[in-house]
C-alpha cells in the first residue's frame, strides 16, 4: 500500500475514460491500495490515458515577441518523441529560432506518492518528472501545461 499524506485536495484521474473522482482529506492520512476494489492503479491509468496520446503546449508573449511550442508523443509501444521550438525577436534589430527533437523510451512509476513520468533517451539519459492533471483537463508534466489528444501520437 501506499500512504499518502494528503493536506489539501486529492485529485484522482482515469485519462483513458475521462472520470475524475474528487476526494477532500483535510490533513489526514489515507491509505491507497493500487488496484483497490477492481479499479486499475493510478500508475496503471496514467499508462492507458498517455499512450498513444499526444500532449501540446504553447506559451507565447506578444509584449517580448518570444513564443515556444512543445509536443510529445507518447506510442503505445512505450516510445516517445518530444519535439520542441521556439523564436524570439526584438522588432527592428534581432531574432532568432531554434527547434529540437528527442526520442526514446518513457513508463509511469511511482516514487513515494507520486506517479512520475519516467524516461530514457535514445541516447541514454534517464530522467523524470511529476506528472498530475490539472483542474483545468490539463497534463501538467514537471510543471508545464499540455493539452492532450487521445489517439493523436500518430505512431
Amino acid at each position: 500500500m501506499v500512504r499518502l499524506a494528503l493536506q489539501t485536495v486529492f485529485l484522482l484521474v482515469c485519462l483513458n475514460t475521462g472520470m475524475v473522482v474528487w476526494a477532500d482529506h483535510e490533513r489526514n492520512q489515507q491509505q491507497l491500495s493500487p488496484g483497490a476494489a477492481g479499479q486499475p492503479s493510478v500508475v496503471q491509468q496514467w499508462k492507458q490515458g498517455l499512450a498513444g496520446a499526444k500532449l501540446t503546449a504553447y506559451s507565447g508573449s506578444v509584449t517580448s515577441s518570444n513564443s515556444t511550442l512543445t509536443i510529445i508523443n507518447f506510442c503505445r509501444n512505450g516510445r516517445y518523441s518530444y519535439y520542441k521550438e521556439g523564436s524570439w525577436s526584438v522588432p527592428g534589430m534581432a531574432g532568432g529560432a531554434s527547434n529540437n527533437t528527442v526520442t526514446g523510451r518513457w513508463n509511469i512509476e511511482q516514487q513515494g506518492p507520486y506517479p512520475m513520468l519516467v524516461y530514457l533517451t535514445d541516447q541514454g539519459q534517464r530522467g523524470s518528472f511529476p506528472v498530475y492533471l490539472q483542474a483545468n483537463g490539463r497534463v501538467n508534466i514537471g510543471g508545464t501545461a499540455f493539452a492532450a489528444q487521445q489517439g493523436g501520437a500518430g505512431c
